[in-house]
């Protein structure tokens, strides 16, 4: 017997057979007459990723080391998956009842899990008839090669892509889609003052688009235009380049085949936390997930930057290094190791430095900010303030919250916005409170209570169905961190009440609507 663990789940890749057969130990096909029982799975032939069947009867795909990439969704115990004599994959509970299915009976398929992430039926004549979509693109290009339109790296995390974009060039873009680094083109050449420049061509002054990047096996990175000519090139010839990579810190690097560097777009994005007993040194840099936000140590600085222009200083104090002491406080040091400057915040063991979006965040292990520097409204491009919301999709942790200092947990990407609008409420004497993030099983919790006992009720009634109306578990802004049910007076907002009419007029400011119907509910996006 073979184990394997990944995150909470333990595969098991059984040795001995059964009938209907059951998928050889290690494999990563399941043919027509072969099934798959709890706890056994397919492996990708490189051994990265794992689509095993739950202990709760969903079909997971896991990487190693990350949480699920894809699910069948909500399962049924004991349910076990098998490929049918016509090609049909599917998953069926005890019972015998069908909880998923690919859908490709009379395809004659056989489901195969990829080593880019992908999870597949294919035909006898290899053509995919299924997919699970998850694949992830290459993060290297090994030379001598040529990446174009059709092509596309990623970093190994996915939130950087190298890709060509129709009408622009070749673009390395960060998680908001934001420019990290393109290749510096020439313009077009000014046409004879007789000449007219032909239908199509560049205009005179403007940059030829590299719609290529070539890796050549000299080891040169050139960017090429629709003609074939170099427009950009990395200078590497001769300096043993034999690989492009997209690294997880929104960097593109040529190595050699020693895995050494010879060339480097820069502008590194650096980690997002400082952890307790942390260190920053003068050269390092923490970085927002986009990349916009900087905080480093700089001619005797902390300094916070935005896209490279400073945003706050704690001011030049001689500082050789910035650490985060075990007691919570945030402290720069001098070459001798003195103290020269602190937030202030010791008696927190074990509080964290977070970069958010636009903001800067020491946050206690409660989930207390207990500090922070927000970056100033009017340096911060309409929408970017939103992208670290915008990119949570789903249910979070606890771990990625905060209480705000109104009280309230949400998302982190959401503290300050939500603590800017309870102070100006304030002060036209209208005091709010709420409750923000909630757990999945809190809200399965409300489901049972609104809605029903049963698992039909908790899982499939339509929201409006319960009373009052309660969003199905996994759906909730709330299970985000993205909502409030805000109170004032320690009482729920009532339609007719002062503090609804002072979030009809002032909420959408510090980007929260209202869901219809909830005077008291306030999500980032009004559900």
């Amino acid at each position: 017997m073979r184990r394997q663990a990944i995150g909470a789940v333990t595969v098991v890749l059984v040795l001995a057979g059964a009938a209907p057969a059951l998928a050889g130990p290690g494999e990563d096909v399941l043919r027509p007459g072969e099934r798959l029982a709890p706890g056994q799975a397919l492996l990708a032939p490189g051994g990265v990723h794992t689509l095993v069947v739950q202990p709760d009867g969903a079909l997971g795909l896991y990487a190693l080391d990350a949480p699920a990439r894809w699910s069948t969704g909500r399962g049924v115990a004991g349910s076990t998956l098998s490929t049918d004599d016509s090609g049909d994959v599917r998953l069926v509970a005890p019972d015998g009842t069908l909880v998923w299915s690919t859908g490709t009976g009379g395809s004659a398929g056989t489901l195969r899990v990829l080593d880019d992430g992908d999870v597949v039926v294919t035909g006898p004549d290899d053509t995919v008839v299924w997919s699970s979509g998850t694949a992830q693109p290459p993060s290297t290009l090994v030379g001598p090669a040529r990446l174009t339109g059709d092509d596309v790296l990623a970093s190994p995390d996915g939130r950087h892509t190298l890709l060509v974009v129709p009408g622009a060039g070749v673009q390395l873009q960060g998680p908001d889609g934001s420019v990290r680094w393109a290749p510096q083109v020439a313009t077009a050449p000014q046409p004879a003052a007789a000449t007219a420049a032909p239908a199509g061509a560049p205009q005179p002054g403007t940059p030829a688009a590299a719609v290529a990047l070539e890796l050549r096996a000299d080891g040169n990175l050139v960017a090429v235009d629709e003609d074939g000519d170099r427009v950009w090139r990395s200078r590497t010839a001769g300096l043993g380049a034999t690989s492009l990579e997209v690294d997880d810190d929104g960097t593109l690097v040529l190595r050699d085949d020693a895995g050494e560097a010879v060339w480097s777009s820069g502008a590194p994005i650096g980690p997002s936390t400082l952890a307790p007993g942390g260190e920053l040194a003068p050269g390092a840099s923490l970085g927002s997930p986009s990349g916009h936000l900087g905080v480093a140590v700089r001619d005797g600085a902390l300094v916070a930057t935005w896209d490279g222009e400073e945003v706050w200083t704690s001011g030049r104090v001689g500082a050789a290094l910035a650490r985060l002491q075990p007691d919570g406080d945030l402290v720069l040091l001098d070459d001798a190791g003195a103290p020269v400057w602190s937030a202030a915040t010791a008696g927190h063991d074990g509080a964290r430095l977070v970069l958010e979006e636009a903001a800067v965040l020491l946050v206690s292990p409660r989930g207390e900010v207990l500090w922070q520097v927000a970056v100033p409204a009017d340096r911060v491009p309409v929408g970017v303030p939103a992208v670290g919301c915008a990119q949570v999709d789903g249910p979070v942790p606890e771990a990625d919250t905060v209480r705000t200092r109104s009280g309230i947990r949400v998302h982190a990407c959401l503290a300050e916005a939500v603590d800017a609008m309870v102070e100006a409420a304030r002060a036209d004497g209208v005091v709010l409170g709420g409750g923000g993030w909630r757990s999945t099983d809190q809200q399965v919790a409300l489901r049972r209570a609104h809605c029903g006992p049963t698992d039909h009720d908790v899982y499939d009634k339509p929201a409006s169905a319960c009373s009052p109306s309660t969003a199905r578990p996994g759906s909730s802004r709330h299970e985000r961190g993205l909502a409030i049910d805000v109170t004032s007076g320690g009482r729920t907002v009532g339609a007719g009440s002062a503090a609804y009419a002072w979030l009809v007029e002032h909420a959408g400011a510090y980007g929260l609507e209202n869901l219809p119907g909830e005077p008291w509910h306030w999500s980032v996006d009004g559900s």
